[in-house]
């Protein structure tokens, strides 16, 4: 009986021994929880390039009562990081105007012209700083949707040299608060109180009353116009406290401050009255600036007031471009057309039959790359403001690319010649270098120095250097050579020695 209880424990003690070692056999789960653990560690896996707004909203509060605009509060920067393993990070920055559906989009180089938005980078703190000043044309609350993309150069072991992209959005809120409410007392009866009566004893019907007692304002749409030089422009001015048609007790008067003197041109006059205010026009001055000075009277109780905006005329700078172009290398136009008040400007590159190969619909620079197809034609690159031509129409031919050429010839050695060439452009999306040194006549042979020349990366000019010496020890060195690209084209015959 004793000897079969103590054969029990022993299998006991065997069973839970041999549980110990399953325990301690790693499993599929422990394994993967030891791959995913390595993964984690610092350096193992690095963020991909990718842009993070400080905020998602900038939001600009702003009053309109008698005494103009107020700003009550705003937040005017935005700061965008960026994180990865990059290089030369480049911005393309627009602004959509919902209401309108107009997008602006601005240049880090032309970002100096404009009032109202602004950015600048840092590559040292890795980020890009955005700046707004709430734009007020028509005394409107508006919503604009920023939109930033960027693309950097990947410099990640397992991606380097590839370009990484990477996008993001967030909106500018301006709230104008008006008080012009606030403002009007609107009478409740035509009691004969000496308060409602006229100096002739008369009853003074209860709109009168109404607009004796309201505050009399004027507001520009625009309180500077910009606008080409020696060329139309036009301003409303808004006015609140009357009805301009019928409540003004004389027409309004216009007085012009230029500066620095009468001399630079520009004119202004009344051009319509409107429901909300007088229609201003006139010519731009050829230079300077020009003040407009605009006052009414209030026929109910003969109140004056005046208010000023600001006619400053915009030179246009001559654009910046090539005028010869070559087969598969992207050009840059730059049409350098100012920001203009109520103004549209765009420009174009097209055939001389009107199609058009690139353009822009708000002035900002846009690029063209030509194709071989495209080799002699002549395009014409036009700026325009309000559909109508500005300046003259530019002429930009697009040509096949030069030569080769071998462009110098040096002794280095005793027998030993080097040779610099030039080859230029492209073919089938390669550069287009010497594929070889063809010996016409002589006792010569040619052997390319690897290294001999280092070419910038996209550039048209393509160096090389090649080493010439005698075939045969024996004869005259004196040789004739010709240097041929990839796609054919030759250079001019060199002899050796010069004759």
């Amino acid at each position: 009986m004793n000897h079969k209880r103590k054969k029990r424990f022993v299998e006991i003690y065997f069973i839970l021994y041999l549980a110990a070692l399953v325990l301690l056999i790693p499993g599929k789960r422990d394994n993967e929880l030891a791959d995913e653990d390595e993964k984690s560690r610092p350096g193992i896996y690095q963020i991909p390039f990718s842009l993070k707004p400080e905020k998602n909203s900038l939001t600009a509060s702003l009053r309109l009562d008698s005494n103009g605009i107020t700003m009550i509060s705003i937040d005017s920067v935005n700061t965008i990081y960026y994180t990865g393993l990059v290089k030369d990070v480049r911005y393309d920055v627009s602004i959509e105007d919902i209401g309108t559906r107009q997008i602006l989009t601005i240049d880090k180089q032309q970002f100096g012209d404009n009032d109202f938005f602004r950015y600048t980078s840092n590559e040292s703190t890795r980020s890009l700083k955005f700046y707004w000043s709430p734009p007020i044309y028509d005394k409107r609350s508006r919503t604009y949707n920023v939109k930033i993309s960027a693309s950097a150069v990947s410099t990640e072991p397992e991606t380097q040299g590839f370009i990484v992209e990477d996008q993001i959005q967030f909106s500018l809120n301006l709230n104008l608060i008006s008080d012009f409410t606030n403002n009007y007392f609107i009478a409740s009866d035509t009691s004969t109180g000496s308060e409602e009566q006229s100096l002739s004893g008369s009853i003074i019907d209860e709109r009168t009353l109404m607009l004796s007692r309201t505050n009399l304002f004027l507001t520009p749409r625009e309180e500077i116009v910009r606008t080409i030089a020696y060329s139309s422009w036009e301003n409303e001015v808004i006015i609140a406290g009357l009805d301009p048609k019928i409540d003004l007790r004389k027409q309004p008067e216009i007085k012009l401050i230029k500066e620095p003197n009468d001399k630079i041109g520009g004119n202004a006059r009344i051009a319509g009255i409107t429901n909300d205010g007088l229609i201003i026009r006139g010519e731009t001055p050829g230079y300077g600036s020009m003040k407009v000075k605009v006052s009414i009277v209030r026929h109910a109780d003969g109140r004056e007031v005046s208010r000023e905006f600001r006619v400053q005329p915009q030179l246009i700078e001559e654009p910046k471009f090539q005028r010869t172009l070559y087969p598969d290398y992207k050009y840059v136009f730059e049409p350098r057309l100012p920001i203009l008040s109520g103004q549209k400007t765009s420009a174009i590159l097209k055939s001389s039959d009107g199609q058009i190969y690139a353009s822009t619909e708000s002035g900002a620079e846009f690029s063209f790359t030509p194709s071989i197809n495209d080799t002699g034609k002549i395009l014409l690159f036009e700026r325009y403001v309000d559909n109508h031509l500005i300046g003259q129409s530019n002429s930009v031919r697009v040509s096949m690319y030069p030569i080769p050429e071998i462009s110098r010839i040096s002794e280095v050695g005793q027998n030993t010649l080097r040779i610099i060439t030039n080859s230029y452009g492209k073919y089938r999306g390669r550069e287009n270098y010497i594929s070889k040194i063809e010996v016409l006549q002589g006792n010569a042979k040619v052997r390319e120095i690897i290294g001999g020349q280092r070419n910038q990366e996209g550039a048209l000019l393509i160096k090389q250097t090649f080493e010439i010496t005698p075939a045969n020890g024996s004869s005259e060195f004196a040789f004739k050579i010709q240097a041929v690209t990839v796609n054919g084209q030759k250079s001019e015959v060199m002899s050796y020695p010069k004759k």
